[in-house]
């Protein structure tokens, strides 16, 4: 056997070696991705009941699930200092900023204000609150004057069953679930 068959044979080795690398590096990201859909439709199915008793983070999780049904790419922010925007959502070019709140009585008008201001820390253009609960007026009325997109638990039920946004955030002062 002479060296130049001798080359071709490890060549070819180590070709087939580097093949099966990538197929390996393929399969795995493969099972991450259908993990995380897999994920996400068990978050989108969960009823009205299980959100109720989702802690925060998992609520965050869930209406990140929602928002990817209804075709957002959506990034979490870090636990702490995130400056009131628990996600990130992206959609057509526009970053939106997400405030999830996740409580037993109705949203007051803080949850707009820390969105709005954080919104500016994360490049977003605009703005969102989501929850599994109504808005007060006056929240309603910050919300409108600063073009921010209110989901109660109403309109996030919908989002969560139809795989549709009803309202995105360019579309100015229906902001209010119907």
């Amino acid at each position: 056997m002479g060296t130049l068959n001798r080359a071709a044979w490890v060549l070819a080795g180590l070709t087939a070696l580097l093949a099966m690398v990538a197929c390996w590096r393929w399969w795995l990201v493969w099972l991450d991705q259908r993990r995380c859909s897999r994920l996400d439709a068990l978050y989108r199915g969960s009823g009205q009941a299980a959100v109720d008793e989702m802690v925060g983070v998992d609520f965050e999780h869930y209406v990140a699930a929602v928002l990817r049904g209804v075709g957002y790419t959506v990034e979490v922010t870090k636990a702490s200092g995130d400056f009131g925007v628990d996600l990130i959502a992206t959609k057509n070019g526009v970053r939106t900023a997400v405030q999830c709140k996740r409580q037993a009585r109705a949203v007051n008008g803080s949850a707009i204000q820390q969105v709005v201001a954080g919104a500016a820390v994360h490049e977003c253009t605009a703005t969102m609150v989501v929850s599994n609960h109504r808005y007060t007026p006056a929240a309603e009325k910050l919300a409108e004057v600063h073009g921010c997109v209110l989901v109660d638990r109403v309109r996030l039920a919908r989002l969560s069953r139809a795989g549709r946004f009803q309202a995105s955030p360019d579309q100015g002062p229906t902001n209010r679930s119907r």
